[in-house]
Order: C-alpha cells, then sequence, then structure tokens
C-alpha cells in the first residue's frame, strides 16, 4: 500500500502524489479570516474547510482518505462535522479520527479471490498544553486517551510527537534543543507497537525516526515561519 502523509499545512494545498491513502495529521486550517480569529470564530474555519479542503481532496488521486485535527483546528472542536466521522463517512471521501479507529482495504490478493485485508488506522488530535491552542489536554489526562489505543493497529495517526521523535525545538537562550513530545504518547506505541506512526505538531521536528524498530514519521509540510517546504511523505507500507 503506498500512503502520502502530511500534517500542518495551516491553510496550504499541496500537490499530492498517487496513492492508496492519504493521512493528515492536523493543523489543516489557516487561524485568522478577515482579520478575525479561528478561536473566536470557528465557523469562519469550518466554512473555509468546506469551501477550500474539501475541493481539494475530492481533486486528489488518493483511494482513501483519513485526518485527525491539530491544535490550529478550532472548528474541529467546536463545530466539528458529523458527516466525516468514521462511523459515517466513506473513506473514499474523507473519515475525520478524533480517538477513533477506521479501517480500509489492503487490496491484497491471493490465489483466484481478493481477500481484501485491511489496514487499521487510530487516529487523536491531541498535543501537550501549550498557551491556549484548542485540542489540548495535561498529560495525566492523554495517558487516559492513550491507554484506549487499541493493539493491533497497522497506523497511529497522532497530531502531536512521541517524546524524542520528531518532536525537537531550537531554545537560542540556552542554546540547545529541545524535546516536546508525549512521553504518554511514547508509552502507547511502546505497548501497541503499530507498523508506522505518523505525526507532525512540530514543524522542525520533520523527517523519518525510529523507536525499536517502528518507523515514526514526522510529516510537518511548513517551517517555523509557516513557510511549505517540504513535500508531503511517501510511505510504502507491505
Amino acid at each position: 500500500m503506498r500512503i502520502v502523509a502530511l500534517a500542518d499545512q495551516h491553510g496550504h494545498l499541496p500537490a499530492i502524489q498517487p496513492c492508496d491513502l492519504l493521512l493528515i495529521g492536523g493543523d489543516i486550517c489557516p487561524d485568522v479570516f478577515g482579520g478575525r480569529l479561528a478561536r473566536n470564530r470557528p465557523e469562519l474555519q469550518a466554512a473555509w474547510f468546506d469551501r477550500s479542503i474539501r475541493p481539494w481532496l475530492k481533486a486528489l488521486p488518493a483511494t482513501y482518505k483519513v485526518a485527525t485535527w491539530g491544535n490550529h483546528d478550532w472548528c474541529g472542536m467546536r463545530c466539528p462535522p458529523p458527516e466525516d466521522l468514521p462511523d459515517v463517512a466513506s473513506a473514499t471521501r474523507l473519515q475525520i479520527l478524533v480517538d477513533a479507529e477506521t479501517c480500509v482495504p489492503a487490496g491484497a490478493t491471493t490465489g483466484d479471490r481478493a481477500d481484501r485485508a485491511t489496514v487499521r488506522i487510530w487516529g487523536t488530535p491531541w498535543s501537550n498544553p501549550f498557551m491556549d491552542w484548542a485540542f489540548m489536554k495535561s498529560p495525566a489526562e492523554l495517558a487516559n486517551i492513550y491507554a484506549s489505543i487499541p493493539e493491533g493497529i497497522d497506523v497511529l495517526l497522532s497530531h502531536q510527537p512521541p517524546y524524542g521523535y520528531g518532536d525537537h525545538v531550537y531554545d537560542p537562550i540556552r542554546e540547545r534543543f529541545e524535546h516536546l513530545g508525549s512521553w504518554e504518547l511514547l508509552a502507547a506505541i511502546d505497548r501497541v507497537r503499530p507498523r508506522v506512526v505518523i505525526c507532525g505538531h512540530i514543524h522542525s521536528g520533520h523527517g523519518r525516526y525510529e523507536y525499536k524498530g517502528i518507523p515514526i514519521c514526522n510529516v510537518s509540510v511548513v517551517d517555523d515561519q509557516y513557510r511549505p517546504v517540504h513535500e508531503p511523505t511517501v510511505i510504502e507500507l507491505p
């Protein structure tokens, strides 16, 4: 299965290579609409999502499309579209996961018949607390949420990265890199052992990492100045 993954679009709509599965790791939307902040007017952000993201997704060469929200996506927290819930929506259109699981066909074939193996995806939008943003919880609350991640999933789609992997930022005062990821998420990864972890949130953490043989991909497409500097990440899932 060919996966294309990205996160931290912040309103950018990049070109996407043909793929079986498109994964979006949150921070989809811009923050300001006509001088009005999305945290104060989430319905404006929701309207932008409908008129910009949905046509963009519909035109993409991706068979299945699965996303989660991020800390800039106020519309997802305050006025989430019910038609995108995984028990309602078709993955060929869009499914948005909030601490939920979905499955998409992997397309495996055996002999003369198609054994439609599935890829299990679990998505979560939360981040560690930082200023006043959407989808943030304390480490203790996150530990309870991540405890619900089921074993046997193939893809863990999280907005924030785990501690130590794709989570580094440079502190100019201390003149060193600091890690801002989640210890609780790392513990969940250790317990569940998904085939791949997709995350974003920390723009400077873009890249591929590995934890005990598990690939962890920070797929942010923007830098710390919100400029689109990275292509969406292509992942071949055997």
